[in-house]
């Protein structure tokens, strides 16, 4: 049996925050709520901490973007996926 169980080493990372952040994003986006203590407001203030950009809150397509180029930079340089 193959293991597929994955440990994520040092999870405060912005780029695994990043991940993370863009799922929630997408998830308000529609329309539905994470978490109860995830609102908008501080999802979007989170992306602004990670990519340094000040986001209003119906700018939720730019952090998406933004998040993914931070996800994208930080695996570039994985060649084992």
């Amino acid at each position: 049996m193959k293991d597929t169980h994955f440990t994520i080493l040092n999870p405060a990372r912005d780029e695994i925050q990043a991940v993370f952040l863009k799922s929630a994003l997408k998830l308000i986006k529609v329309g539905l709520k994470p978490s109860r203590g995830l609102t908008k407001t501080k999802l979007m203030a989170k992306a602004s901490a990670i990519t340094g950009v000040t986001y209003k809150l119906s700018a939720i397509d730019n952090a998406i973007e933004d998040l993914q180029c931070v996800i994208d930079e930080a695996t570039q340089g994985d060649s084992d996926t």
